[in-house]
């Protein structure tokens, strides 16, 4: 067996490194990386820093040549010394000073990251919409909201109550459900085909494949839909000659806290009427047309002329709460909301059904959603 030589052990070290740190260098310069390839190019740098230090001291002494700027070579003075200080400082420097061309190097290197994270990220955008209450007086309040993958044309309404149920005031609601505007109306293409799946989304029957009709102007502020927003429609309390829920005429107390409807993340901000006190719920209720599933099917309720009316309320709303204390005088106050349960299939009542075992699509809805208060 011949003996060690360090020379040929040292050189294979640190080509075999040289290209692992090539390859991680390249790597966490130009895309979004993980820990692995970070703790590989750590460990390998410190391998080459250990075998470098055993190389430099082994070497000492021609080392001290190099480093004498007054040693003459060849019978003159090397500008090899100067010059390796002066590349040493520019790279030290550079970062500090933001000297070109590194500074741009690096720019160019964070595009080429910022790219790989586009690609491999979904964009997330966010409404931002503030509504000012003429003469209000209370706190300022904030609602964010971050969809679900089924949030497509939802009708939803945020509100405040007491924690005793008294409803309190409004805070948001959809425009088409406050100003009464149902005015597209559909039917089946085949009166006897049932749905069980969502008409939207989905390997089933599209809407537009198995549904007709168009909008009817003439129906705007007759067409009733209490089975949209059950919950809140009953704490509303408001009712139309008919009995029906929602005034049939334009004077609705809700229509200053009304809006487009908001298909994106969003962020909502408004202030109270007057000023609260004590504990209170932040509540939103939130439906979708259209969202079948095997429960909830069109054929589930016959005898029910709501559920199998032309509003294809399919599941049934979800209700979000949070709990606010208006007492705490924080700078800001801040509270996830949670589900609670279900409305009425048909809004029948008011009430909430905890049991959401049932439900699919309709619990994707919405993934997230934060209150404030300050």
């Amino acid at each position: 067996m011949s003996r060690f030589q360090s020379r040929p052990f040292i050189g294979v070290i640190l080509f075999c490194a040289l290209l692992i740190m090539l390859v991680t260098s390249v790597i966490m310069f130009s895309k979004q990386h993980n820990a692995l390839i970070a703790l590989m190019h750590t460990l390998v740098g410190l391998l080459m820093v250990l075998v470098l230090v055993w190389h430099l001291i082994k070497n000492i002494r021609p080392l001290k040549h190099y480093l004498n700027p007054f040693q003459k070579h060849a019978g003159r003075f090397s500008v090899a010394w100067p010059l390796a200080i002066c590349v040493i400082a520019y790279v030290g420097l550079a970062p500090v000073f933001q000297l070109a061309p590194a500074i741009e190097v690096y720019r160019f290197g964070q595009t080429l990251k910022a790219a790989d994270k586009a690609d491999s990220d979904p964009e997330l955008k966010y409404v931002q919409r503030e509504v000012e209450v003429p003469e209000g007086t209370g706190q300022r309040i904030t609602v964010e909201l971050k969809k679900g993958p089924y949030f497509l044309w939802p009708q939803y309404a945020l509100w405040i109550e007491s924690v005793s149920g008294e409803f309190v005031q409004p805070l948001y609601v959809t425009e088409k459900l406050a100003t009464n505007q149902f005015t597209n109306k559909v039917v089946k293409k085949d009166p006897h085909q049932v749905f069980n799946s969502h008409l939207l989304v989905g390997e089933g029957p599209n809407a537009w494949d198995v549904l007709e009709g168009q909008e009817d102007p003439a129906s705007k502020n007759s067409r009733m839909r209490p089975e949209s927003l059950p919950v809140f429609l009953h704490q509303l309390n408001m009712r139309a000659e008919n009995g029906m829920m929602v005034p049939d005429d334009d004077s609705l107390t809700i229509d200053g806290f009304s809006g487009a409807t908001m298909t994106d993340n969003f962020i909502y901000t408004t202030r109270l009427q007057s000023p609260l006190q004590g504990r209170h719920r932040v509540r939103l209720e939130v439906n979708h047309s259209f969202d079948y599933n095997t429960y909830y099917s069109s054929d589930r309720f016959l005898d029910d002329p709501i559920y199998s009316g032309d509003g294809y309320s399919a599941q049934p709303s979800v209700i979000y709460e949070a709990i606010i204390d208006f007492d705490n005088h924080a700078n800001e106050t801040l509270a996830v909301m949670s589900l609670v349960g279900h409305g009425h299939h048909s809004g029948r009542n008011g009430d909430i059904y905890e049991d959401v075992s049932n439900l699919t699509t309709a619990l994707e809805l919405v993934e997230r959603v934060i209150v404030s208060v300050n």
